[in-house]
């Protein structure tokens, strides 16, 4: 009788209908994850002491908010599960294969995403963790998987996932090739790691590597993941390449100025919050670059760390500091004839993040400006941007100087303070060190100013402030100064016995800007035979420059026409000529005596000579107590 009743148990058990437990278990599951679940193919179970169950079908809700109703579909499920084990409360499945897994992953304008089950969440806390059963999984095949990964910032993303050898073992893969946009650009990537299993032991590392193009930037990686669960500590050895660092923003949200065409190699490491290029070097344009790089997303706002050296770098590279170049890291030239950088400033990009960066330079490549020894230290605290130091070897002298901006402003406030000191003048006028007989004076000078503008074109266009510069002492050419008076007399001499040093008293240039004018207060070059006097002013609103240079001669020349030089003109074209009414107004009136009696007609070129030495000290004194005082803001209506 026991025999027939275990019989007809078999049979019912053989003959039952699993299609029957699929509403059950869908609704055990649905209520589990908050999210309605599905099984709407067959249902089997192969019968022994390890059945096999395949489930078709399965389909997983979407989040409420999404558009699309299912976020995870799969074809087929198909899993061992041994008898034995789960008299122990362990659950094993030794041998699992997912087929056409098809699963969506979002983020909203919220920062919502949907693989975040909150019932789950909640469930899970309120739980003891030894109320749930461990599981223990084996081999682990993925046929045809499909990602979608779409969020509202542009991205939208396609991925295939395929297994290669199983899941677990040294020779376990797991490919994923990846295509689309992110963040708006264009985004192809082949990654491959290893078993997938593998992943479950929080200590050991996973193998890892990946490369690909997101929209110009183009990467390299590999390396290991440790606990990947959480991205716990990454270890990476990477390659980066790209047009312009300004094109990491979209990507990576670091602000990084725009540069020409880079490359970088390095070490990336990842710990708790903290991401870390370790060891860098690589080239941006012609300059090195080499260092340290640290992003901390802990706080509110992410922090840059950074410790940066070059040996040689091109400022022009780096001219995206200053909004001359593009995002795309081409150079930006300033629209029609201005000279003065007008492309604005990204504002966004100094308010995503806070940094403290040191940058050396030792070998500073530029165009105009003899430059070594370039040591800043930037500093960005909530969108206010400091350089403090910015200090750089000019002309065998120094300028030391701070500089801050402000962009929670609008427009843009920046102020501007700096020295220098000894500066070779030489060195500063390439062209006077093509004479034996240039100054050899030491340069000085201070600055102070205040600015508002989105751009540095904006900027020195609304400059208020004070700029001295100064020199004691030096030489200067004897054939340069009696150009400046068109001295005849005394300059037909100088060519047939050469030219002579003139020793040089003192240089005083003082000079008051006001909404981006700058008027000249003093400028005056004394020298043992003359004294050279400016007057005008060096309009940077309009770009354009307005000066007259007059020379007075200290000694007497019998042929002297003595008229000023002007300076005058746009910025990128200025012309230097002499003024013509004063010396063609005496050579007439020479031309007239001339008549009366020859020798009269000397009496309107002689210049007797009557300037004095200047009280040298007393004007460097003024001039350097006006170039730190507090700048007056003014604001004028432009015409």
């Amino acid at each position: 009788m026991l025999a027939v009743i275990v019989a007809l148990i078999a049979l019912a058990i053989y003959l039952f209908n699993w299609n029957m437990l699929r509403g059950p278990i869908a609704e055990r599951v649905s209520d589990k994850l908050g999210r309605q679940f599905a099984i709407t193919g067959n249902l089997d179970v192969k019968l022994g002491w390890t059945p096999t169950i395949t489930a078709e079908g399965l389909t997983l809700a979407n989040a409420p908010w999404s558009k699309t109703p299912t976020m995870a579909s799969l074809q087929k499920l198909e899993f061992d599960l041994p008898l034995k084990p789960l008299l122990h409360k362990e659950v094993q499945l030794p041998r699992v294969v997912l087929t056409g897994p098809d699963v969506t992953l979002e983020q909203n304008a919220q920062g919502q995403n949907n693989w975040t089950f909150d019932k789950l969440a909640t469930s899970s806390n309120d739980q003891t963790s030894s109320s749930a059963p461990a599981v223990k999984l084996g081999q682990v095949n993925v046929e045809n998987g499909h990602v979608h990964y779409l969020d509202t910032q542009g991205s939208d993303v396609n991925a295939t996932v395929a297994t290669r050898n199983g899941l677990e073992g040294a020779e376990a893969a797991i490919d994923i090739a990846a295509k689309g946009a992110f963040r708006k650009l264009d985004f192809n990537v082949n990654a491959t790691g290893g078993g997938v299993l593998d992943l479950r032991e929080a200590d050991k590392p996973y193998p890892l590597e990946a490369s690909g193009v997101v929209g110009q930037t183009r990467f390299a990686a590999k390396g290991t993941v440790t606990n990947p669960q959480k991205l716990g500590v990454l270890s990476l050895n990477f390659n980066l390449s790209g047009q312009s660092l300004a094109q990491l923003f979209p990507i990576l949200k670091l602000p990084l100025p725009a540069t020409p065409p880079y490359r970088l190699a390095g070490h990336l490491q990842h710990q708790n919050q903290v991401w870390q290029l370790q060891r860098f070097t690589g080239r941006v344009g012609s300059s090195d670059l080499s260092g340290n790089f640290a992003v901390d997303l802990a706080p509110k706002t992410k922090m840059i760390t950074a410790d940066l050296q070059s040996q040689k770098v091109d400022l022009a590279d780096f001219s995206g500091f200053i909004g001359a170049r593009s995002e795309s890291g081409q150079p930006a030239p300033p629209k029609g004839d201005r000279v003065l950088p007008d492309n604005p400033f990204n504002v966004e990009k100094l308010n995503v993040a806070n940094a403290d960066v040191k940058f050396h330079g030792a070998q500073i490549v530029n165009a105009s400006l003899p430059l070594d020894n370039l040591d800043a230290h930037l500093l960005l605290q909530d969108g206010v941007l400091r350089f403090d130091p910015l200090n750089v070897g000019v002309a065998g002298g120094h300028v030391v100087s701070k500089l801050s901006l402000d962009s929670n402003a609008t427009p843009l406030k920046t102020a501007v303070d700096a020295s220098a000191s000894r500066l070779q003048l030489t060195q500063l006028v390439p062209e006077l060190g093509k004479s034996k007989e240039a100054s050899a004076g030491l340069v000085g000078g201070k600055a102070r100013l205040d600015m508002q503008g989105n751009s540095v074109a904006k900027m020195l266009g609304s400059a208020n402030g004070n700029v001295a510069v100064i020199m004691d002492g030096g030489q200067i050419s004897k054939l340069l100064m009696r150009l400046t008076n068109l001295d005849v007399a005394n300059l037909v001499p100088i060519l047939f016995t050469g030219d002579k040093p003139v020793p040089v008293r003192c240089m005083v240039a003082d000079l008051g800007a006001t909404n981006g004018d700058a008027t000249i207060k003093t400028l005056i070059l004394d020298t043992d035979k003359q004294v050279v006097t400016g007057s005008g002013n060096i309009n940077f609103r309009d770009e354009h420059i307005d000066m007259a240079l007059k020379s007075n001669p200290k000694d007497i020349s019998l042929v002297a026409f003595r008229g000023p030089i002007n300076i005058s003109g746009p910025f990128k074209k200025p012309s230097v000529r002499p003024s013509l009414p004063q010396p063609v107004g005496r050579a007439a009136a020479a031309v007239g005596l001339a008549f009366i009696s020859p020798p009269l007609a000397l009496l309107p070129l002689v210049d007797i000579g009557t300037a004095k030495d200047t009280p040298c000290a007393q004007m460097m004194e003024t001039a350097s107590a006006h170039a730190v005082q507090t700048p007056t803001t003014v604001h004028k209506a432009r015409p």
